[in-house]
């Protein structure tokens, strides 16, 4: 079985628990792209078989997020699973100010992660040494938020909807909201809602998963054209090769004598194979 799933994790639970479930309700083997911190909920992208090669082509997909942001406390894992680390009184906003303020954040922006984050510091992960009590300096990095939207102001809570790019963590953006507005804060609830086109409302939750919902990798590949090839050229791809082709530049989806084969680019008239899949006996 090769292919992709759209699993809904539950609230409290790891984006590796949901995975694992999955793997054994129906006897497969695979991954996941985009972990979810056990706080959150919504969508993950889990992938079986040797759909999972295919999975850095979807670090291009926007990913949309549903949050809410608590205003006056901060916690040092910028979540409500964390210790308050700072406190600061919340001055008098109002709905038009907070969007005001979280104009500043759409574009091309610097973030600098959570401490408690998978990203690696000299050879380690970020989290694994703050639980050490070290010291964890992570430098800026250009992240990018396509969309913010301010839904609400409920009393401290600032209920807002971002549509980020990969690399981007929300609960940075919290912070750095909550700071702009002249305070401190930490998010208490994040929901995952998409991942490009693919919607958490057609999502499953693991233990209800069924084999009926895989996707195709290729199909799961959509936003990339198509390339067919046959005879000589779909042997030559098939090992390796590049081919001539009058495709335009660019990534697609290449299908030799009918049938999917990988990920081929295109540069310059030439279509070169970026991830195959294994040839058959």
């Amino acid at each position: 079985m090769d292919g992709f799933f759209l699993l809904d994790k539950p609230e409290g639970w790891t984006s590796r628990k949901a995975m694992n479930v999955l793997q054994r309700r129906l006897r497969v083997r695979g991954g996941y792209e985009g972990t979810l911190d056990p706080f959150a909920s919504g969508l993950l992208l889990a992938g079986v078989g040797k759909a999972t090669r295919f999975f850095p082509f979807f670090r291009v997909l926007l990913k949309e997020y549903e949050a809410a942001l608590a205003l006056g406390r901060e916690t040092d894992t910028l979540d409500p699973e964390g210790e308050v680390v700072e406190e600061a009184p919340v001055p008098p906003l109002t709905l038009e100010r907070v969007r005001e303020v979280a104009r500043q954040f759409v574009g091309h922006i610097e973030q600098v992660p959570p401490r408690f984050s998978a990203l690696k510091v000299g050879g380690k992960r970020a989290y694994a040494l703050a639980r050490e009590g070290k010291e964890v300096a992570l430098k800026p990095r250009k992240v990018y938020v396509a969309k913010l939207e301010v839904l609400a102001l409920e009393g401290n809570v600032v209920r807002f909807r971002c549509l980020v790019g990969s690399g981007t963590y929300v609960r940075s953006l919290g912070r750095d909201m909550a700071r702009a507005l002249g305070t401190v804060g930490h998010l208490v609830a994040l929901r995952r809602t998409a991942i490009g086109d693919f919607r958490v409302d057609r999502a499953k939750h693991p233990d209800e998963i069924e084999r009926e919902d895989l996707i195709p990798t290729d199909e799961a590949l959509y936003w990339m054209g198509r390339v067919h090839l046959s005879g000589r050229a779909a042997r030559l791809f098939l090992n390796g090769g590049r081919v001539k082709t009058d495709a335009g530049e660019g990534l697609y989806r290449v299908y030799a004598e009918g049938k999917f084969a990988g990920v081929g680019r295109v540069v310059g008239g030439t279509l070169k194979p970026e991830r195959l899949l294994p040839l058959r006996p």
